[in-house]
Order: structure tokens, then C-alpha cells, then sequence
């Protein structure tokens, strides 16, 4: 059996997201063909459906990379967090983990089949569910990300709304998303996707899109993050480019390696409230 790519040791967990773990086993696992690939995925369906809701896609990093449909449920909170009992009061919504079974988006700015049969896992979803087509919402870290910036890029006007953590894409392509209604989130201490991320936002605003930008210590107090969020919001701008503070993201005593900025990411970001709140205000 394929096992994941050797990667850096796992992120240690805060209580908080520790806390998510248990909601894995509210998602059932099931597969998607599409001509000579099959697609596992993991979807949570939440309990009333009468009325039309919004549809949560969430794209795993490459650390994640396995035949165990339910692998992308154990490398952080970023599908776990919207089918937690007290989000879903707040913002019921179906949510999608696709699993790729290998890598889907690479270094020179291509993605593989997955990509593709992504938007069309998302269609069969919508077709056998009561979903708002208006409000579907894609989140991604690290290939995830990278890969739903292609998407973003090649099928325009497809989600209402995407947040997107520690990744990049091509600066000379990404302008293409200026009218997209999407928050990005990486550290500013990884080494990539903050400079490369950067670079995109400048190319959307030599295209006439506009960019709200904003910083956060990761482990601010829930007031401050609340009021980070605000600022960034009050700039009225479609694309929200955000980055936490330094070595905000490392917790005390955390082993240092090359990657351990872009990984520990992710472990913040589905942490702030407001942004999710920012999410599902997004509609087609």
C-alpha cells in the first residue's frame, strides 16, 4: 500500500484543536470515478437538510497523501472545525475532504487529474444533496491551497468564497483572481508562501483588483484576533492577504526544521472565529 511522503515530524496539537479530533468520526467515506482515476473523499452531512446549505470543500496538505480515505482527517482541524456540534449551530454546512491518493499540485505551478475531478466531486456532491450552489466554500493548506488556486484561476466564479493557508501559486497567473472573494493566511516566517504569496497580491493590484492586508500574532487573545479581523474586513477589499507575526506560530520548546513555519500554519489559522464567520457571508 502507498504510504504518505516522508515528511518532517507532526506539528504538536493545542488543546484547542486536540479538542476537533473527535469530529472525525462524524464524516463517512466514500469514492468518486471519473474515467480511469477514482477520488476517495470523506463527507460530513449535517443533521437537518430540508433547507439548502452551504457545501465546505477542504483541500489537504502533501503531508497528507495516502490511500486511507480518512488520512486528510488527522493532519489538522481544517476540515474537522465546520462539523464541530457548536459551529454547526452557528453555520450548518455539509463539508467535503476529498484524499488524494498522491501528489496534486507541484512546484512549477501545474496540478495533476485531481484537480479536475475535484470539480467534479463537488458537482456529484451537489447533485445528490440539498446544497446552495451560491455558497460553495473551498479551504486549503500547503497543496491544497496551491491547488485551489488553480482552480480559482480556472473555473471563475465556481466557490463564493475560499481561505486559503501556507501556500502559494504563480504571480504571473494569479491577478486572474482579483474579483474572487478570498483570505489568505501564512506565516511570515515561511520561507515560500509568504514572499511568492506576496508577489500574487502585487500582480492582482497592477491588474486593478484591490488587496486588504493585516498581520496577528498567532496566539493573540480572542479580542485582539476579533479586532485583526475587523481592521482587515474595514478595508473593503475582495482579497485578504493576512500573516502571522514572527515565530507566533511555533509553541514553546517546538523542534525547529526547515518546514516547521508553513506547518504549523494551519494548526492557527481555522482557530480565528471571524474568519469563518467572514466565509460563509460570501454568496454567488
Amino acid at each position: 500500500m502507498p504510504q504518505p511522503p516522508m515528511m518532517p515530524p507532526p506539528i504538536q496539537l493545542t488543546a484547542q484543536e486536540a479538542a476537533y479530533a473527535r469530529n472525525a468520526k462524524k464524516f463517512k467515506q466514500s469514492f468518486f470515478a471519473m474515467k480511469e482515476h477514482v477520488l476517495k473523499y470523506n463527507l460530513f452531512v449535517p443533521e437537518e437538510t430540508a433547507e439548502p446549505l452551504p457545501l465546505v470543500v477542504f483541500m489537504h496538505d502533501m503531508g497528507s497523501i495516502s490511500e486511507e480515505t480518512d488520512y486528510t482527517l488527522r493532519q489538522g482541524i481544517g476540515a474537522l472545525v465546520w462539523a464541530d456540534e457548536e459551529e454547526q449551530k452557528k453555520r450548518p454546512c455539509f463539508v467535503l475532504a476529498p484524499q488524494y491518493s498522491e501528489k496534486s499540485a507541484h512546484d512549477d505551478y501545474t496540478v495533476g487529474w485531481a484537480a479536475e475531478a475535484t470539480i467534479r466531486l463537488i458537482e456529484y456532491i451537489c447533485s445528490k444533496h440539498n446544497i446552495d450552489k451560491t455558497r460553495i466554500y473551498g479551504t486549503g493548506q500547503s497543496m491544497g491551497t496551491m491547488m485551489l488556486c488553480e482552480l480559482l484561476i480556472t473555473h471563475p466564479r465556481f466557490f463564493a468564497g475560499c481561505f486559503l493557508t501556507a501556500g502559494q501559486w504563480d504571480p504571473e497567473r494569479m491577478a486572474a483572481i482579483r474579483d474572487e472573494h478570498v483570505w489568505i493566511m501564512v506565516s511570515e516566517h515561511d520561507g515560500r508562501a509568504f514572499p511568492i504569496m506576496g508577489a500574487c497580491m502585487e500582480a492582482i493590484e497592477k491588474a486593478g483588483g484591490k488587496v486588504a492586508r493585516g498581520h496577528v500574532d498567532a496566539r493573540a487573545d480572542e479580542e485582539t484576533k476579533a479586532r485583526f479581523c475587523r481592521d482587515v474586513i474595514g478595508q473593503k477589499a475582495d482579497i485578504q492577504f493576512t500573516w502571522l507575526d514572527g515565530d507566533s506560530v511555533l509553541l514553546p520548546g517546538a523542534r525547529i526544521f526547515p518546514a516547521v513555519h508553513h506547518m504549523s500554519t494551519w494548526k492557527w489559522a481555522y482557530l480565528f472565529e471571524p474568519i469563518r464567520a467572514w466565509l460563509f457571508e460570501q454568496k454567488l
